[in-house]
């Protein structure tokens, strides 16, 4: 479902409540989502704005993870138990309540900051073939329609080395929106997410965001420790 505290499938906060938060963090939403989401032109790869927007928001977390204690640390006064009430907005009830966020926000105190990823073009071409899948069929969660995971759909587009992980996220949020609800995992035993977008395992990253059917939007970050892309293009 769409709305605070899950957005269908893979994330859990919907950051739309997060900016009710007057205050607490900006919230803009200069970064509309654009025509489609990974625009090519004669074989090349161009970022849409969100996209960028969304690659820049992890390297600027991986970077400064403290700078995000802050923002978290600020919804505080607007839980009490499970419930989640942002000013005189209507409240949510979460699965965990303040625990999630204060779990999360510990966790970016022990971090250390692993180095920014790079872009790889074959990881934003897989990213781009399940948003259009989705797109297509309404369907959420990491699955294919084909019933493909993420180390089947990277395999036409290269080759990774290590490690390699997915994440997604459903609904019309600013890059920060996106971070802040994978950070804060509410739900997720294994806090997937939030470990995924800070481990230095993870060196490269392809980015899709494209229009969903129910939720508007969705974007899909593909992880690896490297990638060898199988057709060389340039970056614009």
């Amino acid at each position: 479902m769409k709305g605070f505290p899950l957005l269908k499938a893979k994330t859990v906060w919907s950051a739309t409540v997060l900016c009710l938060l007057a205050g607490v963090f900006p919230c803009s939403r200069g970064s509309a989502f654009g025509q489609s989401a990974t625009k090519r032109a004669s074989g090349d790869l161009i970022l849409s704005a969100p996209e960028k927007d969304l690659l820049a928001e992890i390297n600027a977390l991986r970077a400064h993870p403290d700078k995000y204690v802050t923002y978290l640390e600020g919804l505080k006064p607007f839980f009490k138990g499970k419930q989640y009430q942002p000013g005189k907005q209507r409240s949510f009830t979460t699965k965990e309540g303040w625990v999630a966020v204060e779990e999360a926000i510990a966790f970016l105190r022990s971090v250390k900051s692993p180095a920014p990823l790079s872009l790889s073009r074959g990881l934003c071409l897989a990213a781009s073939t399940h948003v259009k899948d989705q797109a297509g069929n309404g369907a959420t969660g990491h699955k294919g329609s084909d019933n493909s995971l993420i180390e089947n759909r990277v395999k036409p587009f290269g080759a990774w080395d290590g490690a390699i992980g997915e994440n997604l996220s459903y609904g019309n949020e600013t890059a920060r929106d996106r971070i802040l609800t994978w950070l804060i995992d509410d739900g997720v035993a294994s806090r997937g997410h939030r470990k995924r977008i800070l481990s230095a395992d993870y060196k490269v990253a392809g980015l899709a965001c494209g229009p969903h059917p129910e939720y508007g939007v969705m974007c899909v970050l593909e992880l690896a420790g490297g990638f060898k892309d199988s057709i060389r293009k340039s970056f614009h």
